[in-house]
């Protein structure tokens, strides 16, 4: 009994001092950044009518630097925007882009393309966020369209005027 006892006591003194889990600092503070207060918006999910070759997430970040369109007041005025993409692949290519400030992207269409490995991609965006727009009316809004071209290794934002 005392053999039974002393083993279920040295197995549990065993198992209790690997129980913790080493864990390692991310010391990229824009990262965590990313992680604690972004949304994502994941793009393969649009159109799903259309083939994708391309991974494509967008992740919506608020916009510290503009807090001017809310008087006396705290809100987010604008957003800033990062895209990361990935092949679909056993090793793939990935990526991550800084978009900028775009305002707030209201409207995301993926395009159908023909080439391999590529992302087609309009976006609508407003100057200001809605929250912004509905808070401060005296605020002008600017809508204006983008075109993002997305391979692997490259990605082109193209303004696309409207008349």
């Amino acid at each position: 009994m005392k053999k039974l006892i002393y083993s279920i006591l040295l197995l549990s003194i065993s198992c209790s001092s690997n129980s913790n889990i080493l864990v390692k600092k991310i010391k990229d503070p824009m990262l965590a950044e990313l992680l604690i207060f972004s949304e994502l918006k994941d793009l393969n999910k649009l159109q799903p009518n259309i083939e994708k070759n391309l991974w494509v997430k967008v992740y919506k970040l608020p916009n510290k630097e503009t807090n001017n369109c809310f008087p006396e007041s705290h809100g987010v005025c604008s957003y800033k925007y990062y895209l990361a993409t990935s092949q679909l692949d056993d090793s793939p290519i990935i990526n991550a882009y800084y978009l900028g400030a775009l305002g707030e992207i209201i409207e995301y269409k993926w395009r159908k393309t023909n080439t391999i490995d590529e992302a087609v991609i309009s976006i609508k965006t407003n100057k200001y966020s809605k929250e912004a727009l509905n808070y401060n009316k005296s605020l002008v809004n600017i809508i204006i369209n983008y075109q993002i071209i997305a391979t692997p290794n490259n990605l082109v934002i193209t303004k696309i005027n409207k008349k």
